[in-house]
């Protein structure tokens, strides 16, 4: 096995190790510094790749999405739609509006990012990638939001049949999923085929969030979640081996 093969495989085991460890950590101790460190660390690599594949595109990219997401994220907690009503209740750095941390400009572009040029690299056809691309944001959801509920960084009001998450939250993903899905492929438009080596970069932010929360949910018993996320995480490693063959060659 190629040297950056088991250093993919050691991350992941490392991050999933990392989850384990966090459903341990008493809510008060859990320290609002060491999250917004956590989170940078993982988006870096999404952002970093985006930056060499498209250039500045990449950079209008990652801030539109950011601003989508806290847009998107602000109008669900006020009301309801789509993710359903939910509140954070974890501090997760300065909350905008009154309501949402900045973190979120940060956390969710880099599933995004990850979840569609993993698509790209593995189907030609646009409905394919499309399809794909869903597959694996909605998946990763289905993971991180039962361990994120559990840790304490927010709940629904209601309640939800996941593992005290609605299924509407879900639906809500497709909906913010496909907004983000036609944003990335309007800006990038006509740059296709531009530094293709550095998707597997940029899809190391994805993989490693999902082993992380992955973990989280082994560590509070939330088994079904937790063996997904292994399946999915698997997935992913194979799509980034064959990414990173085209780096190799």
């Amino acid at each position: 096995m190629k040297i950056w093969k088991i250093v993919l495989v050691a991350l992941s085991l490392i991050f999933f190790i990392i989850g384990v460890g966090m459903s341990f950590i008493p809510k008060e101790m859990f320290i609002e510094t060491g999250s917004i460190i956590a989170v940078t660390m993982i988006s870096l690599p999404a952002f970093y790749g985006m930056y060499k594949i498209y250039g500045k595109r990449g950079v209008l990219a990652i801030i539109l999405l950011g601003l989508f997401a806290l847009t998107i994220e602000s109008i669900g907690i006020h009301t309801g739609w789509p993710y359903s009503f939910f509140e954070y209740t974890s501090d997760f750095g300065y909350r905008l509006f009154g309501t949402t941390p900045w973190t979120v400009f940060i956390a969710w572009s880099p599933l995004v990012i990850g979840a569609w040029l993993l698509a790209k690299i593995w189907f030609k056809r646009n409905w394919s990638q499309y399809l794909v691309y869903l597959g694996i944001l909605v998946g990763t959801d289905v993971i991180l939001d039962p361990g994120a509920v559990a840790r304490g960084l927010w709940k629904y009001t209601n309640g939800g049949l996941w593992f005290d998450v609605p299924l509407q939250n879900f639906f809500g993903w497709v909906i913010s999923g496909t907004i983000a899905y036609v944003l990335l492929r309007f800006i990038t438009k006509n740059k296709e085929g531009v530094n293709q080596k550095y998707i597997w970069i940029s899809s190391l932010s994805l993989l490693l969030s999902i082993f992380l929360w992955t973990g989280v949910n082994a560590g509070y018993g939330l088994w079904l979640p937790a063996i997904l996320g292994i399946v999915l995480g698997k997935i992913l490693l194979l799509g980034l081996f064959d990414a990173g063959k085209k780096l190799s060659r």
